[in-house]
């Protein structure tokens, strides 16, 4: 399933950076003023007999989960998340992303400040949408997806925006204040693969944390949560077992034509989706996965894989804490200084490192 955050380095290096860009870096930073420019204190919102009922309990929920972050799981919340925006659109933008048609590695686009990341933003669904075009003619894997929220990463307050209140449930929302303000706390530039990964750990693991303290361990939120994460592993059991058999293939690239790779890819992908359809999505309870698609190209797997396929090096470095979230902050800092931060974190997890941030 898509992630609600991708926009966070084009967002950010319109604000932050100098580009030779120019054209795409003005469109981007006259999108983004006006979003942030467009900002309603919270509190007033909620006070005011205009707003509608519900309105008010999802703008409610999200500034206690920003208040859980804080006080339960240490992350920094600077000014985040004291404002809403609402706007007329389902998405606030777009992002494309891409990856040869032969290999899993996602393309690149270099920002300064903040390095090399496999995505870029659009405010305009034409624009995007212009753009993958434009890199499907040079031969890659395209996908261009909406997002409903981005963060700034502390350089500017983030706003709850109104696609990320109304996007999905009440799981979705806790989960993604969470997960963006995980970015907000740490933000490693050019290392992609590590910023979503860690955060979308953390975002998941304070969703988890946030539902027993407020609804309860019997609550039926919370089995609905039991439930959904059960159907999320089994999608990423099935996206795994999809990455693994494309890269066995796209290994053989040297001794392969490349249309009969091609062939073979398109193969994978038809045969891994029938057997999703056919045998997994009917032993699933939640709607959304039951009816739920494998990615169909490399540019949308290797996105997917960027938050979610490396998810057991961030679980088992939260069990070396204990479960101590702060623990797992330190370690994060610590794997953060290094040139790949996510074997760091491996390898100061297989050497009992983790020791030395316990209470």
């Amino acid at each position: 399933m898509t992630k609600g955050c991708g926009a966070l380095a084009a967002l950010v290096a319109a604000t932050l950076a100098c580009s030779t860009d120019t054209a795409w870096l003005v469109e981007q930073g006259v999108g983004q003023a006006e979003v942030l420019l467009s900002a309603r204190p919270i509190g007033p919102l909620v006070r005011d007999a205009r707003v509608p009922a519900k309105v008010k309990r999802r703008l409610a929920l999200a500034v206690a989960a920003r208040t859980f972050a804080k006080e339960e799981l240490g992350l920094d919340v600077g000014f985040q998340y004291r404002s809403a925006v609402f706007l007329d659109a389902p998405a606030v933008v777009y992002v494309v992303s891409a990856a040869p048609r032969t290999s899993l590695e996602p393309y690149a686009w270099s920002y300064p400040v903040l390095g090399e990341l496999p995505y870029r933003g659009f405010f305009s669904i034409d624009d995007a949408e212009q753009a993958a075009a434009d890199l499907a003619a040079r031969g890659l894997d395209v996908d261009v997806r909406p997002v409903t929220t981005f963060s700034l990463l502390g350089a500017a307050p983030d706003p709850v925006l109104s696609t990320m209140l109304f996007s999905s449930d009440e799981l979705a929302l806790v989960e993604t204040v969470i997960h963006e303000l995980a970015h907000a706390t740490l933000f490693v530039p050019g290392q992609a693969a590590f910023n979503e990964g860690f955060a979308t750990f953390i975002g998941r693991e304070g969703r988890r944390r946030f539902v027993l303290k407020h609804w309860g361990a019997g609550s039926a939120i919370r089995t609905r949560m039991d439930s959904r994460d059960r159907d999320d592993e089994a999608y990423l059991r099935g996206v795994g077992a999809l990455a693994f058999d494309l890269r066995v293939l796209f290994a053989q690239g040297g001794s392969v034509r490349e249309a009969e790779l091609l062939a073979r890819k398109d193969r994978i992908f038809v045969e891994h989706q029938r057997h999703w359809e056919e045998e997994v999505a009917p032993t699933l309870t939640s709607l959304r996965y039951r009816r739920a698609h494998l990615p169909n190209n490399n540019a949308e797997l290797s996105s997917y894989g960027i938050y979610t396929l490396r998810r057991r090096v961030y679980q088992e470095a939260f069990e070396s804490c204990r479960e101590e979230m702060r623990c797992l902050l330190a370690l994060l800092r610590r794997a953060a200084r290094e040139p790949d931060p996510e074997l760091a974190l491996t390898e100061t997890v297989h050497r009992g490192g983790a020791e030395v941030f316990l209470p």
